[in-house]
């Protein structure tokens, strides 16, 4: 038993939380900015676009009924 502790090899305690830890950083850093990439490049823009078209509809429509 003695033979083995006192042998070259690094105990690995504490590599499982570092890593774990950096992992997770990682992910929700990366869901972080690519969520917000999606909501503010496509989601956004294309929202607006929907609220642009139905609003110039809606104004048509009342012109037309003569409101």
């Amino acid at each position: 038993m003695a033979a083995i502790a006192s042998s070259g090899v690094k105990p690995i305690t504490g590599m499982l939380r570092r890593g774990l830890i950096l992992d997770l950083s990682i992910a929700l850093g990366l869901g972080f900015t690519f969520g917000s990439a999606f909501w503010y490049g496509y989601h956004m823009p294309r929202t607006n676009a929907r609220d642009n078209f139905y609003k110039k509809l809606e104004e048509q429509r009342a012109a037309k009924a003569g409101n």
